[in-house]
């Protein structure tokens, strides 16, 4: 391929991997999509195995190069934001094997995937952000380059999958008579056609066929839509969330040298949860950031995570990412391939 300054007749990858998918991209100079493939859970701590992780990372590599025809020497940058990247060691893991199974690929750089929606402001990748998905991602880096995102040290079950397994705890209390009457109950029931939160608890804890607990992902946009209504208790499940994603956004912003509250610091809004047709979240988050940091200038994603990693892959081969490219890069893809 030819080699130009402006990322014409360049290839870039770029790889998004989560508790609940794997997706990879080839582009582009211009963010034009080439290939893509997608995979399972590409967590090293959250998959079966590590081999288990590098299958799903590697797998969507390679069916994402072979659909765009082009080999890895053909890849003039990279960004891989891979969830469980959270301590040295584990970027030492991707690495090496990025080097090894990718021979010949360009510069890239392996992140939490924390990290990956921060471009999506103005393309220039200051900001903090708040991915709400299956899981939780936050990070934050500062103009001087300073970088920190939530990792491992997240000690809440956040995200569609906490807002699930709260939900069903919730069901399960009131029917117990310790807790209070929520809309959640007939919802719960149906969605997982079961008569009773007995036996709603039964299908997800028993000792053999039981649910597993990935199937309480979906229970999330139920939780939404009660909070969206009205129910007092899937309203409480939210506003706790946002209130724990907020701490977590200023620890991240802290140790960059950023205060929130200074307004200096954009917060990006991103994920399934929050971009979701019920709004719950989002206003959530955005009603806890005003009350605890009402100068900073609050954005919800337009984009997927993913195509901050675009971004960011751009960034890596050396193309000037702005504001102008981030409003060209298209976040259009067949309907199944960022389902979770």
């Amino acid at each position: 391929m030819t080699r130009s300054p402006d990322g014409a007749g360049h290839a870039y990858l770029a790889v998004d991997a989560g508790n609940s998918k794997t997706v990879a991209l080839v582009v582009d100079g211009e963010g034009a999509v080439l290939g893509r493939g997608r995979g399972g859970c590409g967590d090293i701590y959250g998959a079966s195995s590590a081999d288990a992780a590098l299958s799903a990372v590697f797998g969507a590599v390679d069916v994402a190069l072979r659909t765009a025809g082009l080999a890895p020497g053909h890849v003039t940058g990279a960004a891989f934001r891979l969830a469980g990247v959270d301590f040295p060691e584990d970027m030492r893991f991707w690495d090496g094997h990025i080097a090894r199974r990718l021979e010949g690929i360009g510069a890239w750089t392996t992140k939490n995937d924390g990290f990956a929606s921060l471009r999506l402001v103005d393309g220039s990748g200051v900001a903090a952000s708040i991915t709400v998905g299956t899981g939780p991602a936050v990070a934050a880096r500062s103009a001087d380059g300073r970088e920190e995102c939530s990792g491992m040290f997240v000690f809440d079950h956040l995200g569609g999958s906490g807002l699930g397994h709260h939900g069903l705890a919730a069901v399960c209390r009131a029917w117990m008579g310790i807790g209070p009457a929520t809309s959640l109950t007939a919802s719960y029931l149906e969605l997982y056609e079961v008569p009773d939160a007995w036996a709603l608890r039964h299908a997800f804890a028993r000792r053999e066929g039981a649910r597993p607990g990935s199937d309480l992902w979906r229970a999330s946009r139920v939780v939404l839509a009660a909070a969206e209504g009205g129910d007092a208790v899937a309203r409480r499940l939210v506003a706790d969330q946002a209130a724990a994603f907020v701490r977590y956004a200023q620890w991240c912003a802290r140790r960059v040298g950023v205060d929130l509250a200074s307004g200096s610091l954009p917060v990006l809004l991103n994920g399934s949860v929050v971009t979701s047709e019920y709004p719950a979240m989002r206003d959530a988050l955005r009603d806890r950031l005003a009350l605890e940091a009402p100068a900073a200038p609050v954005v919800v994603s337009s984009a997927s995570p993913l195509i901050g990693v675009v971004l960011d892959a751009l960034a890596e081969g050396g193309v000037e990412v702005g504001p102008e490219l981030l409003a060209t890069v298209r976040d259009d893809h067949p309907d199944d391939f960022l389902v979770t």
